[in-house]
C-alpha cells in the first residue's frame, strides 16, 4: 500500500499567485489529495476553502509566521478552522542571525503559549526546521532546546529532511528520536552534485527507505513534497515527485 502524501504549496507558489485554480486543478491530477497552505494566495480563508472543495483538496495544515500568532492567535485559528485545517506550523525562526540559547528559549516559551491556545481550540502547533536549528549551543542543538522547552502537548515537529541532512545529521535518526512528536515529516531530496540543491523527491540522494522506515515506527501522519526551488517549471516538479511518492510504501 503506498503512502498518503500530499504537496506544501510553497513549491509552486508562482503557479498559484498567478491562478490558484487552474494550479489546485493541476495539483489534484498529479495525484495529491492533500495540501499545506504557504499563504493564501491573495484569497481570503473562506475563499481558498471554495477552491479546495470544488477540486477535491484538503488543506490540513497552513503555515503562519510567529508574528502572526503573537500578534492574534485567534485569528490565525479561524483561518486554519475555515479552509480545513488541523494543523499550524511555524516555518521559520532565527537563521542568519542565530540568537543564543537565552532568546531560543525564550522563542520556545512564547511558541508552547501559542500552542496551549492553538490546542485548546481543537489544532495542534507544529514547528518547522531549517539547517540553523542543528547548530549546537551549550552542548545542546537548538533544535533540542525548542523542543525540550516547549511541552509536547503545546508544540510538536514538522522535520524537514532536507535541512537535517543539509545541517549533517541522519534524518532517520531525528524522526526516531522526535517518535510521537513529529506528526508532519517534509519529504525533499537534495540533488548528488555541489552545491547539493534542492531537486525532485526520487532523483536526489536522500535514503527514501530508511526515512519512510522511521516515519512509520515514529507514527507520522502526513507525508508533505516540498520543493524550495526548481529548476524549471514548478508544477512538472511536483508531478515527477508526485509520481515517486507514488512507488513508496
Amino acid at each position: 500500500m503506498s503512502l498518503s502524501f500530499g504537496l506544501q504549496l510553497y513549491t509552486v507558489r508562482d503557479h498559484m499567485d498567478r491562478d490558484a485554480g487552474e494550479t489546485l486543478k493541476a495539483v489534484k491530477a498529479m495525484g495529491y489529495d492533500t495540501v499545506e497552505l504557504a499563504g493564501t494566495a491573495g484569497l481570503s480563508p473562506a475563499e481558498l476553502r471554495q477552491l479546495l472543495d470544488e477540486y477535491g483538496l484538503r488543506a490540513f495544515s497552513a503555515h503562519v509566521g510567529m508574528d502572526a500568532l503573537a500578534e492574534d492567535v485567534d485569528a490565525e485559528i479561524d483561518m486554519a478552522k475555515t479552509v480545513g485545517a488541523d494543523y499550524l506550523v511555524i516555518p521559520w525562526l532565527g537563521g542568519g542571525t542565530t540568537p543564543d540559547r537565552t532568546a531560543w528559549e525564550q522563542y520556545a516559551k512564547e511558541m508552547d503559549v501559542a500552542g496551549e491556545a492553538v490546542r485548546a481550540a481543537g489544532l495542534k502547533l507544529c514547528y518547522h526546521n531549517h539547517a540553523h536549528e542543528f547548530e549546537v549551543v551549550d552542548g545542546e542543538t537548538i533544535f533540542d532546546i525548542i523542543f525540550n522547552t516547549a511541552a509536547p502537548e503545546n508544540l510538536a515537529a514538522e522535520i524537514d529532511v532536507y535541512w537535517v541532512k543539509h545541517a549533517g545529521y541522519d534524518p532517520a535518526e531525528v524522526i526516531a528520536q522526535y517518535a510521537d512528536r513529529c506528526p508532519i515529516v517534509h519529504f525533499k531530496d537534495m540533488a548528488a552534485t555541489p552545491p547539493h540543491t534542492f531537486t525532485e523527491v526520487g532523483r536526489g540522494i536522500m535514503d527514501w527507505p530508511a526515512m519512510v522506515d522511521a516515519c512509520k515506527r515514529a507514527g507520522v501522519q502526513w507525508y508533505i513534497v516540498e520543493q524550495d526551488i526548481c529548476p524549471e517549471d514548478s508544477l512538472e516538479s511536483a508531478r515527477i515527485s508526485a509520481e515517486f511518492m507514488a512507488t513508496l510504501s
